[in-house]
């Protein structure tokens, strides 16, 4: 007797604004409402005071390149975190 793989459907609730998926909805709705990529959080990651500089090797140790520094042009200070409900925030200027 020989066995046959069987075929399952899997449905899985993708974040709209990054990479995230989950297995449950209200998970999803959930991070949705604290995703950095939502423009409704106002956070770092959306705002156009926000850049990032160096660290193009991803951390490569092998790499010369300077580390990645966060800066904000509005003056707010960066600590490491990415500031969510920000009151310098404003939208990223269309491309």
């Amino acid at each position: 007797m020989t066995a046959e793989p069987v075929a399952l459907r899997v449905t899985r609730w993708k974040c709209p604004f990054c990479t995230r998926a989950r297995a449950s909805k209200a998970a999803t709705v959930e991070h949705i409402g604290r995703c950095w990529s939502n423009p409704e959080v106002r956070s770092c990651k959306t705002c156009r005071h926000y850049e990032v500089t160096g660290g193009f090797c991803d951390g490569d140790p092998m790499c010369n390149c300077p580390p990645a520094e966060e800066i904000c042009h509005a003056g707010i200070r960066l600590t490491g975190d990415v500031e969510v409900g920000c009151p310098a925030w404003q939208p990223e200027e269309p491309t």
